[in-house]
């Protein structure tokens, strides 16, 4: 338990201190003060896990392999879409409308279309598995519960 905390502090300050140097622009104590909120929020962090970890491992034994597949497909076909269909005009209007879309049009599509697609297909594929009948895999680590047989 003292080791989870103290890797989580110690993520949190190696996480922050390079951000302290990037932004300090040669100021040695910038990194150790992004470093140091980075470990108080590393703490934070852990202390959120620690109190919500339990109330969420009621389903930790079910993987939802059709939403992976779903998210992979999907993140595909939407980045080639998104690519090659334009919608790389819409994302630059709505985040930007001074970029020139000859220059970012393909970028912001692609990546639009990656985003969109992924969490479509991932939300479509886990939809028509559970409306199909398809039962998640169990994990080999956690055998299913056999107290009410």
């Amino acid at each position: 338990m003292k080791r989870q905390r103290y890797l989580w502090i110690l993520l949190g300050f190696v996480l922050g201190a390079p951000l302290g140097v990037t932004f300090g622009k040669g100021d040695w104590t910038a990194p150790l003060i992004v470093g140091a909120v980075g470990a108080l929020l590393g703490l934070a962090g852990f202390a959120v896990v620690r109190v919500a970890q339990p109330a969420a491992a009621a389903g930790t034994a079910k993987t939802d392999y059709a939403a992976i597949l779903g998210l992979l497909s999907g993140a595909l076909i939407g980045g080639v879409a998104g690519a090659l269909g334009g919608f790389g005009r819409v994302m630059i209007r709505v985040f930007n409308p001074d970029l020139p879309e000859q220059d970012f049009g393909v970028f912001f599509g692609a990546t639009g279309g990656v985003l969109v697609g992924a969490f479509v297909g991932a939300v479509l594929a886990s939809s028509i598995a559970r409306v199909c009948g398809c039962r998640a895999a169990r994990n080999p680590e956690n055998p299913p519960d056999r107290s009410s047989d």
